[in-house]
């Protein structure tokens, strides 16, 4: 889990840089003619943020395992991947019925913070 936090951290940091670099450039006249373009950027920036997360969460789980950190990270994995991915997504295309996964991301977000929170008062360093 260590491995795939860790790699999972680098992909979506390295994602989330190169949608804010998108957004400034490539797909500037486009968001801003859709109006999406705070959508794609807080997008963007969410994922940064939660990559650093998962990388820390790698990193207490090598330095302090307890279990509530582990599924802290993977309430970050399927949160960003269910909140980013589809707030993306819908700069571009409609979802539909599948916007739905959008809310639901956000409360697996949530989730993983409050699991890191309750893993920093229940582990031993």
């Amino acid at each position: 889990m260590i491995r795939l936090f860790l790699i999972s951290g680098g992909i979506f940091a390295f994602a989330g840089v190169l949608a804010r670099s998108l957004s400034a450039h490539a797909l500037l006249t486009q968001l801003n003619a859709s109006g999406k373009l705070d959508n794609f950027n807080l997008a963007a920036d969410y994922l940064l943020v939660h990559a650093l997360a998962l990388v820390a969460i790698a990193l207490l789980g090598r330095l302090a395992p307890h279990p509530t950190f582990f599924w802290s990270g993977w309430a970050f994995l399927a949160g960003s991947i269910l909140f980013q991915g589809t707030v993306l997504i819908k700069c571009f295309a409609p979802m539909g019925a599948l916007g739905v996964l959008t809310p639901l991301g956000g409360l697996f977000l949530m989730l993983g913070w409050l699991l890191l929170a309750w893993g920093g008062l229940a582990a031993r360093f």
